[in-house]
């Protein structure tokens, strides 16, 4: 047992020093080892100590803002584009347009052949003998492009993922992520975001002794850095380590030293984490084709607002929409007509999902030592 907490630990240990001589002792003794390893021992232990204890006071700083800024509006711009290719009314516009394309290529093909077939006999045995020329060619050219195998439609290469100069619009207005369903939204988000706190956590303490966030420490800087609450159980898994595995193409951990690393550097383009989220997830589709039932996902998907308020008020209390069948009005986003007055609490839990908003903060037992051993651990 020890009289030093670890909260108190956390704060201090920074200024534990080994005795020396300048301090006013008379004589400083090494009864177990000498000077020189125990100045050793001292410094890995303070070592450990910056990647076990975590720092309460760290605040997010304005790297991390402008780039939180930055990629709150590309994610809802990327929202929309896909919303708006998926619009019926759009599709079939798209699609009309594309048909009128072929028509007049079509015509302009015929329009050529047919002024071809035409010729002027009166221009002489030369011209007669150069158009045969641009005839012959014209000829060859529709046999080898005949040649070249047509892209079946569904195919999607992988290449063409990191290739494609425009994640925005890879040809007809389809944007890389069409296909995207909320799961691969909600890891694409994961991504980004545990490549942010890697880099502004080490933007921020100063430290370079301070090499990263320790796994066990993930929900707790989540919560300083994005002020949303985090639980890897929305995500179908148990443990940190195992929710970070689920995009460690951006971000993983550290066998050494149990930290979350990125090979990814700080100015890489977001539209980075667009691309590695589409071959995530045709890698995952051609999985469970091939009938590898443990690559589907269990992400839970976030609950729904609840409908406007359109009137109709009845008897009773009016207590906050809270997801059962049984209860009165709450104050909800979109309401057309407002409540009755009276006392009544806003809808609770529309922010408080797993991809945004504000929430509690699901703590992780960060005490189980320095990677998979060790029991010098600061914990709160």
């Amino acid at each position: 047992a020890t009289d030093l907490t670890n909260w108190v630990l956390s704060q201090q240990f920074t200024r534990f020093s080994i005795p020396t001589g300048e301090e006013g002792f008379d004589e400083v003794r090494y009864s177990w080892q000498g000077k020189e390893k125990c100045d050793e021992y001292f410094k890995a232990w303070v070592l450990k100590q910056k990647v076990l204890c975590r720092i309460e006071e760290l605040q997010p700083g304005e790297w991390f803002k402008t780039k939180w800024t930055e990629w709150q509006k590309v994610l809802a711009d990327w929202h929309q584009r896909q919303a708006d290719f998926k619009d019926p009314i759009k599709e079939m516009a798209r699609r009309q347009a594309e048909e009128d394309a072929k028509a007049r290529a079509e015509e302009e093909k015929k329009a050529k052949e047919a002024g071809a077939a035409e010729g002027t006999p009166s221009e002489g045995e030369k011209k007669e003998g150069e158009d045969g020329e641009k005839k012959e060619l014209a000829e060859e050219k529709p046999s080898e492009e005949a040649t070249k195998p047509e892209p079946k439609k569904g195919d999607e290469g992988a290449d063409d993922i990191f290739t494609v100069e425009n994640v925005c619009d890879t040809g007809n207005g389809e944007p890389l992520f069409s296909k995207f369903t909320f799961e691969d939204w909600a890891l694409l988000s994961l991504r980004l975001e545990m490549y942010l706190l890697v880099h502004a956590y080490k933007k921020d303490v100063g430290d370079s002794e301070r090499v990263g966030i320790h796994e066990s420490h993930l929900a707790f800087y989540y919560n300083k850095y994005y002020r949303k609450s985090f639980n890897v159980k929305y995500y179908g898994v148990d443990t940190n380590t195992e929710l970070v595995n689920m995009v460690k193409d951006a971000v993983t951990v550290s066998q050494q030293n149990g930290v979350l690393v990125t090979t990814l550097s700080d100015e890489v383009n977001l539209d980075m984490f667009i691309r590695l989220t589409e071959d995530g997830r045709r890698d995952r589709q051609r999985r469970i084709d091939a009938g590898d039932e443990s690559a589907k996902l269990k992400i839970n998907k976030p609950p729904e607002a609840p409908a406007p308020y359109q009137g109709g008020a009845q008897p009773g209390a009016y207590g906050g929409y809270k997801g059962a069948k049984v209860g009165g009005y709450g104050a909800q986003r979109g309401a057309t007509v407002p409540p009755p007055a009276g006392s009544y609490h806003g809808y609770s839990g529309a922010k408080g999902g797993p991809y945004g908003g504000k929430g509690a903060v699901v703590g992780g037992d960060f005490g189980k030592g320095y990677g998979a051993h060790g029991k010098n651990v600061c914990k709160q």
